[in-house]
């Protein structure tokens, strides 16, 4: 698992012409090396059929289509819970004990093969593909990593597209796969899209991850596939106001919600009335007949642009989604449109409205926040189709899954498609979009296992006292918090404060927080710089992390060609550290999930600068301590005194940069730790 790739020569009728990251290349497959070691240049097919060998050999039986958990023969037991071989527990409360790497499968396995300097799909497909998916597994099992969370894989619009690819959550068809992750450079053995996925869920349980989904149900392509079925679905409004479409503004309104009981303050703004007056009954309702027709039309030769055709049919077209944000600056969002969740138009907005009956369905920030500002008709199909969602994916076997803005929806909609998947997998695992924490306690009763969480805002803040807070925040709660120094809608950890000694020290001290789930985003193991979204705590300068003479830079891997920097330096050393820290976390992880083994260890020097964790260990085997100094730029001397059950001795599991082993003095331990460094040690 950890030799060097070693050279292999070309053969007769060979081909070596394949390149990948040398990093991938963590079980000594033979194969020839190229690049000063950075890449490795292989026959796509021998590698790939090699590395399937490789995973059922050192992987365990599994079944395709199905969950890890129905695999491993989980079933329900009493109310929200399973039965599994250790006893019950909560469903899908599997997640606890997870190390999760988050992954945009476009980019996380995207790389200019061919060696000319360019990402593109000519000759081989060179973005990130399910089969090339494959290929990382072992790198990602030997950093640890056991649950596997992906953006959308679903088929996405390139209409209205924002930069050069287009953004995979615009879902054109949410039944049906993204046809750029299918991939031939490995011969024709693989079958089609959905097969290759299928293969590609069915090598992660060989290896004992789990496949986490993205879904976000409450938007849709502007161009969904749906529309040719049911068009009323969907919002309308007059072509002519396309250009300059977006949210009116509401003055003198400071709240981030609209509230009930003072829409008043919205609706009688001439803004509002205005927006408004943009909106049409969908095309089937004012024309029944020649939709019909059109529709059949369209279903025998599909336009290259379905809205094009339809402006010019029918002179509508969806809007453009805007945040449920009371005068949010972003601008709409070009590429999605809002499902019309209700027949009927909000029940409090009903008396703002001056003739509700001759007021086409519209979005504004009530319809859109349908969670606050519910109608009384829902449209009871679409909620049916929005529900089989995850259960269509589920025919992959996936193991869980997170629902985009959720929070956002009706409640019985947002309960449906939560349940539905548990009545095929009792143990799917659910992730709630909440970047916060007050609404544990709600999402704890409706079924979710974990939260995202403030980890991101909050860790790059250390030195603000911010994880200090965040700590005392997540022990207390109903639910664990995902763990990460940058997500996909973040900055990347290595520009933050502190730079790589900020990222290492992450990578280790989310391994060891009380009811917390570490997650590693593609690329942070390597000192990826660039962010792949910009959409949480960045700046538009933020996208230009890259030097100018980076053909990547400014680009956005949410929008654009983007490939990982896999040949940064440093990477090999951090993967080390995440696959030490992880397997540490593997080795402790009765205490560090058993929510009453935490406690807060008493520091009582430079305790402003040091995080610390503590965890008693069963069968008197002492504490589990981890400390971290959050200044990067000064060592600091620290003490933590009245460890229960602490002897004075002490063993060094793990550190950045080489701490000693603390000193033992009138029963408390003191420790020198160097600048950004963390350990972790056991105290008896």
């Amino acid at each position: 698992m950890n030799a060097r790739p070693r050279t292999a020569p070309r053969r007769r009728g060979r081909r070596l012409d394949y390149r990948i990251p040398a990093l991938w290349n963590c079980w000594d497959a033979p194969v020839g090396v190229i690049s000063g070691g950075k890449q490795i240049a292989i026959d796509a097919p021998v590698y790939l059929a090699e590395c399937l060998r490789w995973i059922e050999g050192n992987g365990a039986p599994a079944a395709p289509g199905r969950s890890l958990s129905r695999i491993r023969r989980v079933v329900r037991g009493a109310v929200g819970q399973v039965r599994t071989d250790d006893g019950p527990r909560r469903a899908g409360d599997w997640i606890r004990r997870g190390f999760m790497y988050g992954m945009m499968i476009r980019c996380a396995t995207a790389w200019d093969h061919d060696g000319d300097g360019k990402l593109t799909g000519r000759r081989v497909n060179e973005f990130g593909t399910f089969l090339k998916s494959i290929l990382l597994l072992p790198h990602l099992q030997k950093m640890g990593v056991d649950v596997l969370y992906l953006l959308p894989v679903v088929n996405a619009s390139r209409l209205y597209r924002k930069g050069e690819l287009g953004c995979p959550y615009a879902a054109k068809n949410f039944m049906a796969l993204d046809p750029d992750q299918y991939d031939d450079a490995f011969g024709a053995d693989y079958g089609d899209v959905d097969d290759q996925f299928r293969l590609f869920v069915t090598c992660a349980h060989r290896l004992g991850m789990r496949v986490m989904l993205d879904l976000a149900p409450r938007t849709a392509a502007r161009d969904c596939a749906w529309i040719l079925e049911r068009p009323d679905w969907f919002y309308w409004i007059d072509r002519r106001f396309e250009r300059g479409y977006r949210a009116p503004h509401i003055p003198n309104v400071t709240y981030y919600n609209p509230v009930p009981g003072r829409l008043d303050e919205v609706y009688g703004v001439p803004a509002v009335r205005e927006h408004l007056a943009k909106f049409r009954f969908a095309p089937n309702v004012t024309a029944p007949q020649k939709w019909a027709n059109f529709a059949a039309a369209q279903r025998r030769r599909p336009a290259a642009n379905l809205l094009t055709e339809i402006a010019r049919h029918f002179g509508v077209v969806t809007p453009p989604g805007f945040s449920d944000v009371v005068n949010d600056t972003q601008p709409p969002w070009s590429d999605v449109t809002y499902f019309r969740l209700f027949e009927d138009h909000p029940v409090e907005a009903v008396p703002h409205l001056p003739d509700p009956a001759a007021q086409p369905p519209y979005v504004l920030y009530d319809t859109a926040k349908a969670s606050m500002f519910e109608g009384r008709r829902p449209m009871k199909q679409l909620w049916d189709r929005l529900a089989n969602i995850l259960p269509f994916y589920q025919g992959f076997g996936v193991d869980g899954a997170r629902v985009d803005m959720a929070h956002a929806l009706p409640n019985r909609l947002e309960a449906m498609i939560l349940q539905r998947p548990r009545k095929k997998d009792p143990d799917f695992c659910l992730l709630a979009e909440q970047l916060g924490t007050e609404n544990h306690a709600r999402v704890y009763r409706g079924g979710y296992n974990i939260i995202i969480g403030p980890s991101w805002w909050m860790q790059p803040r250390g030195h603000e006292g911010q994880m200090h807070a965040f700590v005392a925040q997540t022990a207390r709660l109903k639910v664990p918090v995902m763990a990460a120094a940058e997500t996909p809608d973040t900055p990347r950890a290595v520009v933050r404060r502190g730079r790589r000694a900020f990222a290492m020290q992450a990578a280790v001290v989310n391994c060891f927080l009380p009811n917390a789930v570490p997650m590693i985003n593609c690329g942070m193991e390597v000192h990826e710089r660039q962010p792949m979204n910009l959409g949480l705590d960045a700046k538009p300068r933020d996208r230009f992390a890259l030097p100018k003479s980076d053909p990547l830079y400014g680009k956005l891997a949410f929008f654009d060609r983007y490939a990982l920097h896999w040949t940064n330096p440093g990477g090999a050393q951090m993967t080390e550290l995440i696959a030490r820290a992880s397997t540490l976390r593997r080795e402790y992880l009765p205490a560090l999930t058993n929510p009453r083994a935490y406690f807060a260890p008493n520091v009582t020097m430079n305790a402003k600068h040091v995080l610390a964790t503590a965890f008693k260990l069963p069968r008197r085997q002492g504490t589990l301590l981890m400390l971290a100094n959050l200044d990067y730029q000064r060592a600091r001397r620290t003490k933590v005194a009245d460890l229960p059950g602490s002897r004075g001795a002490c063993e060094l599991l793990l550190t950045i940069h080489g701490a000693q082993v603390p000193r033992s003095r009138r029963g408390a331990l003191h420790f020198d730790l160097a600048p950004g460094d963390a350990l972790v040690v056991r105290a008896i």
